[in-house]
């Protein structure tokens, strides 16, 4: 999808972001003062609930109460008066223009924005990316041959998605990152009375064991294992600092968080 930076160049940099909510003006923020103090990005990568909302039209797609449905700073980046330092490649969360993605389906969704897709496995600047878009729901996800046929139906992910990225990791080898929107189980109390996190997540990252698994959705940053994987949860976008972390992938293939 992106180019690649030639190794001898030094590691590749990837910018991790939560919960962006539309707003890319705050992301460009970040993404310049990262590469003010440690040089260029070769990719951003998003957890979902981006709302990258190109016009009304696209706004109004979005499952949500309608004070919190919003154009958004998309339209910036759309018309090139933003620059975010780096490609974007994002999954959708619960709070996206659904209609309008599904449409579209996987690919570049923008100028410098690309659409994962719903679920799948593929190479980003050299980085093998398991993704599943959207959140749980028993009526979708737990349903065989479910059909997604309102817009608050567009939201989760069904159970063929779920298998769909098993069976991609098994083909292509070892998965560098599993992106998820919502948490995989047990990594944290309950809160409120409440478990947090999904049972056919954190099975799907025991089953692929990819290096990483990051995830957003809660607005809330959280460091867990799942066997040998890191589980970064990230932070809404207004959080500040809790909301990213930057991946570096040596020449050797080894991969670090910043």
């Amino acid at each position: 999808m992106a180019r690649r930076r030639d190794p001898a160049t030094g590691p590749v940099r990837v910018l991790v972001v939560g919960d962006v909510h539309g707003e890319f003006e705050l992301l460009a923020e970040w993404s310049a003062a990262y590469r003010r103090s440690h040089g260029p990005l070769d990719a951003i990568l998003a957890v979902g609930d981006v709302e990258p909302n190109r016009d009304e039209v696209d706004a109004a797609g979005v499952y949500g109460p309608a004070k919190y449905r919003k154009l958004g700073d998309f339209p910036l980046v759309l018309d090139g008066l933003l620059d975010l330092g780096a490609p974007l490649y994002f999954i959708g969360g619960n709070h996206e223009p659904w209609p309008a993605l599904d449409e579209a389906g996987p690919g570049w969704w923008s100028d410098g924005a690309y659409f994962l897709g719903r679920s799948g496995v593929t190479d980003v600047v050299g980085l093998r990316v398991a993704y599943l878009s959207g959140i749980y729901s028993a009526r979708i996800t737990d349903t065989a041959k479910a059909r997604r046929e309102s817009i608050r139906d567009r939201t989760y992910y069904t159970g063929d998605e779920v298998a769909r990225v098993e069976r991609a990791a098994g083909r292509t080898g070892q998965v560098d990152i599993l992106l998820t929107h919502d948490w995989p189980s047990d990594i944290t109390e309950p809160i409120r009375d409440r478990s947090v996190g999904r049972p056919e997540l954190r099975r799907l990252c025991q089953r692929i064991r990819p290096r990483l698994h990051l995830c957003g959705h809660m607005h809330h940053r959280h460091r867990a294992l799942v066997g040998s994987t890191e589980v970064v949860c990230l932070g809404h976008i207004k959080s500040g600092a809790d909301a990213f972390v930057v991946v570096e992938r040596d020449p050797d293939g080894n991969l670090a968080l910043v």
